[in-house]
């Protein structure tokens, strides 16, 4: 027996089918709406990162990022080796370039706030701290950096989307040195942290400010990259407290209350190297004289050198460079980045 349908049952049939495809439509365009940003927020976000360079060389980048903070041409990073070295400039996301100053560091919040050297009356698009957030996980995000040096000029930079994974706190390294902050960070379900990406911006899918994009480090125990940004609500204090000139601690709050250091007379009777003289805070650690046939001698170092990473430790003053070298037995290889005529160049010293 055949079975027949009638005009007014297909008829009812397609209606539903429609309505069912619309309903279905709607609660996935619901479900993406929080991805889909508008061209205006990224458009206004491109325009609050820098593109940073300054010296680099072997397996150290020569370029990074940094995030405007103010219309004065205030910007936050990361405290790293481009930060230290010197000869630092950026460029605006109008293709300006502009010399820069650091104006203070933070070794605990792993921070450096730099300043544009801009003309009387030059105003920049920044980040409004007062409206930083703490969303919860599960929230999507934009990450902003110049990741892989992408961006030379005016072009834009980088952007990654993803989520918030959680928030944590972070146990990672970077060779010997050890993230310092304690307070919890942003994990972030996207590979944000790039060469480069660090002191970028992360904001949520409406433009509003997280966190700033931290270094490329590994997960002290299970040697994992991590994707993570420090929030600024976090920062924010500290970012405003250099802000009004004041210093901060140059080291981090758990940091041993002695540290051993070699002293001047044992870096030069052991060493043969004589460092500038001590004799204002955090003096940077050029090298004053070097004695002939010495150790330090014969591994390369020179007279006017800036010596600015023990292995991966950056170093950020004289009286640093003897706390890391006092750390080292008889024998062992230490490898040194030292800022020669504006370039950064390896050596190998042995601890005699």
């Amino acid at each position: 027996m055949s079975m027949c349908v009638t005009r007014p049952f297909k008829r009812v049939c397609w209606k539903a089918l429609i309505l069912t495809l619309l309903f279905a439509s709607d609660r996935c365009c619901a479900s993406q709406s929080d991805f889909r940003a508008t061209a205006e927020v990224l458009r206004s976000q491109q325009q609050t990162i820098v593109k940073l360079f300054g010296a680099g060389g072997g397996s150290l980048d020569s370029y990074g990022t940094g995030t405007l903070v103010s219309g004065d041409g205030h910007v936050v990073t990361v405290w790293n080796h481009l930060i230290s070295t010197g000869y630092l400039t950026a460029i605006t996301a109008d293709g300006r370039k502009f010399s820069v100053d650091v104006v203070g560091t933070s070794a605990e919040y792993d921070l450096a706030l730099l300043k544009l050297r801009s003309e009387p009356g030059d105003s920049f698009a920044h980040i409004d701290l007062t409206k930083a957030s703490n969303p919860d996980p599960g929230t999507p995000v934009l990450a902003f950096s110049n990741m892989f040096h992408v961006a030379t000029g005016n072009e834009p930079v980088s952007l990654v989307h993803g989520v918030i994974a959680a928030k944590i706190p972070l146990e990672a390294t970077q060779g010997r040195w050890t993230f310092p902050l304690k307070s919890p960070v942003w994990l972030v379900d996207a590979i944000t942290n790039n060469s480069g990406a660090a002191g970028g911006l992360l904001t949520d899918t409406a433009g509003i400010p997280i966190g700033l994009i931290g270094r490329e480090i590994r997960h002290s125990a299970s040697r994992t990259w991590v994707n993570y940004a420090v929030p600024l609500t976090t920062l924010k204090p500290v970012i405003e407290t250099l802000l009004s000139g004041k210093k901060l601690d140059s080291t981090p709050k758990d940091a041993a209350a002695k540290v051993p250091v070699i002293s001047d007379q044992e870096l030069t009777a052991r060493f043969g190297l004589t460092m500038l003289p001590n004799v204002v805070e955090r003096t940077p650690a050029w090298i004053d004289t070097v004695a002939k046939n010495s150790i330090a001698a014969k591994c390369g170092l020179q007279r006017g050198d800036l010596i600015v990473l023990v292995n991966d430790a950056v170093i950020t003053s004289v009286t640093d460079f003897q706390q890391q070298i006092a750390a080292f037995r008889s024998g062992e290889r230490v490898a040194l980045t030292i800022n020669r005529d504006q370039q950064l160049l390896p050596l190998d010293l042995q601890i005699p």
